[in-house]
C-alpha cells in the first residue's frame, strides 16, 4: 500500500385468472402435480454444502511435550479456507484440549460422513505430532503404523511392546474418508511419521522471525528405531486405496524419512501453503493443488537453507483433482478476508484511537501522514491493507522500530522520525488501522521481513497477539479507509 521514498434466482410467473370452477379445479391439480414432481427433482439434485475439518493438537492431556505455534496453523489454516470459498459456519475447528479421539471420530460422522453429498467440496486438515504404532493386522511393511497424536493420547504396553492409545490410525482414517461421499476430498497433513529422539533444533529463517524449531514426531520408544527412519500415511499410496483414490488429493509436509517443523510463528509448512494460496489470491490468478505443493516447496527452500531441517512436501491422489484449479474468492476492491477481520478487530476494540489523514483521495507517490490523538500510553501499531488485501505494517519500523508512546496528539511520519510515507497500490479502497494495546506488540518485530526490509508484512503471532489484547480489554483501536486512484483521478 504504502512505501518508503529512501446459484441462479428463477421467478415463476403465474397466467391468466381462471375463467370458470372447472378450470379452476383443473389448473390447482395442474399446478399441486408440477410442484410435486419439482421437489422430486430438487431433492435428487440437493447439495448439501461444503465443509472444512480443522483439528490442531500443541498440547497433551498425559504428556508434558508442547508444540509451538499450532493455533496459529489453525488461524491461517482458516483463513485460507474462506480463501478457497469454505463459509465460515462450514468451517469447524478442533483445536488442544477438544480434539479428543471421541470427539474426532464423532466429528468425522456427524459433520463429514452425514450431510455431505458427492458434489460438495470436503477439506480435512491437522497439524501436530505424528508417530508409529506397532502394527496389529499384518499389513505394513516395515511392522509398524502410522499414527496422528490427539489430546488424549496415552501410552500404554500391548504384547509386550510400548505403543500409543488414544491416536488417529491411517487404518481408520481411510476408512472414515471412504464413507464421505464427496467426490473432491483435500487432505493436508502437517505432521511427520519419522524421526528421532531429537525433538528441537536451531532455525534461520529468511523472513520468518523464528529460530525456535520442533520436530513434528512424537519420539516415545527406542523401539522406534526398527522402522527403519521412515514412515508413509496410507494415502500417499492412492494405488493401495482402490476405493477412494479416485475421489481425494493429500498434501503433506515432508517424505517418508523427513521431519517436518513447528515455529512460534506457526509450523513452516503450514506457512508456505498460507503465503502461496494468499499470493495466487491477491493477484487473482487460479492455483491447482499440484502448483501449490510446488510453490510451498519452493517456499520452504527459500526460507530455510537447511540441511539439517531440509523437508520437501508431496501430493498423491487422483491425477484429474491434482491438476483442477481450487476455487479462490478474489481480494480485489477492498472485501479482502484480512481487511474485514482487522475492522472487525477495530469495531470490537474497548477504546478509540481517533485516526485522521492528510487526504481522502491518493495518487501513485504522493505523500501520506497519519495523525493520531491518543488517550493513554501503550504500544501503537499502524497497519496499511491494501484493496488486494495485502497488509504491511507502516509503524513501527526500520527507522523507528521501538513503539511505546505517550498520549497526546502522534503525526506518522513525525519530523523526527527520518522517513516519509509514499502512496502505492493497486487503486481502490485500502484500510488504515490503529491500534494501541497496554502490554507490549510490535508488529515490525515479530512481523515477517528480511533484513533489508524497511517495514514488515504482518504475522499471524501479531495478529493472534493483538486478539488476545482485545479479549482481555486491554487494546484501543481506529481505522480510516482511504482511496487510491490512478494518476489524475483524484479530484
Amino acid at each position: 500500500m504504502l512505501i518508503f521514498r529512501n446459484n441462479a434466482v428463477q421467478t415463476i410467473i403465474f397466467g391468466d385468472a381462471i375463467m370458470s370452477d372447472n378450470k379452476h379445479i383443473k389448473g390447482f391439480w395442474s399446478f399441486l402435480l408440477w410442484l410435486i414432481l419439482m421437489s422430486f427433482a430438487l431433492a435428487s439434485t440437493a447439495r448439501g454444502e461444503d465443509r472444512a475439518l480443522l483439528i490442531g493438537v500443541g498440547r497433551y492431556a498425559h504428556f508434558d511435550d508442547r508444540l509451538n505455534g499450532v493455533s496459529l496453523d489453525l488461524d491461517m489454516m482458516t483463513e485460507m479456507a474462506q480463501l478457497m470459498g469454505f463459509q465460515k459456519k462450514a468451517i469447524k475447528i478442533l483445536a488442544h484440549e477438544k480434539a479428543t479421539t471421541a470427539a474426532v471420530y464423532q466429528t468425522f460422522d456427524h459433520w463429514l460422513i452425514n450431510g455431505i453429498e458427492a458434489q460438495d467440496r470436503v477439506l480435512i486438515y491437522f497439524s501436530g505430532h505424528g508417530s508409529q504404532v506397532p502394527d496389529e493386522n499384518n499389513d505394513e511393511k516395515d511392522k509398524f503404523d502410522e499414527v496422528l497424536l490427539l489430546y488424549d493420547t496415552n501410552l500404554s504396553v500391548k504384547n509386550g511392546r510400548q505403543t500409543l492409545n488414544g491416536v488417529l490410525h491411517d487404518d481408520r482414517f481411510h476408512r472414515m474418508l471412504a464413507q464421505i461421499k464427496s467426490r473432491n476430498i483435500l487432505v493436508i497433513l502437517d505432521a511427520c511419521h519419522s524421526g528421532s529422539a531429537t525433538r528441537s533444533l536451531q532455525l534461520a529463517a529468511q523472513t520468518i522471525p523464528a529460530t525456535d524449531g520442533q520436530v513434528k514426531y512424537f519420539y516415545y520408544s527406542p523401539m522406534l528405531e526398527a522402522a527403519g527412519g521412515s514412515g508413509r500415511f496410507d494415502l500417499m499410496a492412492p494405488s493401495a486405496l482402490p476405493d477412494i483414490n479416485d475421489r481425494y488429493v493429500a498434501i503433506t509436509a515432508c517424505r517418508d524419512d523427513e521431519k517436518t517443523v513447528a515455529t512460534s510463528q506457526g509450523s513452516i509448512f503450514t506457512l508456505g501453503l498460507h503465503q502461496t494460496l494468499r499470493a495466487a489470491a491477491a493477484a487473482g490468478v487460479s492455483i491447482t493443488p499440484e502448483e501449490l505443493q510446488r510453490r510451498t516447496t519452493r517456499y520452504i527452500q527459500e526460507q530455510i537453507r537447511s540441511d539439517v531441517v531440509a523437508f520437501h512436501p508431496q501430493i498423491a491422489g487422483h491425477k484429474k483433482l491434482r491438476d483442477h484449479p481450487l476455487e479462490l474468492v478474489a481480494l480485489s476492491g477492498g472485501n479482502g478476508i484480512r481487511q474485514q477481520n482487522l475492522a472487525a478487530l477495530v469495531e470490537k476494540s474497548n477504546e478509540t484511537v481517533w485516526i485522521d489523514l492528510n487526504k481522502t483521495c491518493f495518487e501513485p507517490g504522493e505523500p501520506l501522514e497519519i495523525s493520531l490523538k491518543l488517550t493513554e500510553p501503550g504500544y501503537l501499531n499502524v497497519v496499511g491493507i491494501t484493496a488486494d488485501d495485502r497488509s504491511t505494517v507502516l509503524f513501527p519500523n526500520q527507522y523507528h522500530p521501538q513503539n511505546a508512546v505517550g498520549p497526546g496528539n502522534i503525526t506518522i511520519p513525525g519530523a523526527q522520525m527520518g522517513f516519509e510515507l509514499v502512496s502505492d497500490g493497486p487503486p481502490g479502497p485500502h484500510l488504515i488501522t490503529a491500534f494501541l494495546s497496554r502490554s507490549p506488540v510490535n508488529n515490525y518485530i515479530d512481523g515477517f521481513k528480511t533484513k533489508s526490509d524497511v517495514m514488515a508484512d504482518l504475522s499471524p503471532s501479531t495478529t493472534r497477539a493483538l486478539i488476545m489484547r482485545q479479549q482481555k480489554g486491554l487494546l484501543a483501536a481506529g481505522k480510516v479507509t482511504v482511496e487510491i486512484r490512478e494518476a489524475g483521478k483524484c479530484e
